[in-house]
């Protein structure tokens, strides 16, 4: 059996910051009266996934160019731009969204949610007057404020516009 789970368990991928023990936790505490191998297989489970998990990304320079993270459910790559200064990510039906609302474009430069390792999170958003909704277009990581990070980012934001 514990060697079915592990099989089970290296064959399926988990994406960063998702963390398995809370998924534990919503099933009754009650099934480990019923059944007492439940908490033994539960925490086998727990660490063979969290060990299938990628360290934490600690500085910009460790943020891969390709991952298997950067592909939407359709395959579709979503990281469209990474330097020494700058990773951009836009799906294509981001893409879609700026090029076919982009009347009243909003951007967002936050520093509350950045990375320890970065300066900034950029996020682009456009408003849909038809069903009154905003919808996030676009986002990036940004390693400082200097004018040209974001130029770049403008630069990289027009060009896979006008692109797919």
């Amino acid at each position: 059996m514990k060697h079915k789970i592990k099989d089970g368990i290296e064959k399926i991928s988990i994406p960063f910051g998702i963390k398995i023990k809370p998924l534990y936790n919503k099933i009754s505490k009650e099934m480990g009266f019923i059944c007492p191998e439940y908490n033994s297989i539960k925490s086998q489970i727990s660490r063979n996934l969290n060990k299938k998990l990628p360290s934490n990304v600690t500085t910009f320079a460790e943020i891969l160019i390709e991952s298997e993270y950067y592909k939407t459910k359709r395959g579709e790559n979503f990281m469209i731009f990474k330097n020494s200064n700058l990773i951009f990510f836009q799906s294509p039906f981001q893409v879609k969204l700026f090029r076919e609302y982009n009347d009243d474009i909003f951007i967002d430069g936050t520093f509350f949610i950045a990375p320890k390792f970065s300066y900034q999170v950029f996020i682009t958003r456009t408003y849909d007057k038809e069903l009154d909704s905003f919808y996030t277009t676009s986002f990036a990581i940004l390693k400082n404020k200097e004018q040209e990070t974001y130029k770049m980012l403008f630069e990289k934001l027009n060009k896979n516009a006008n692109t797919l």
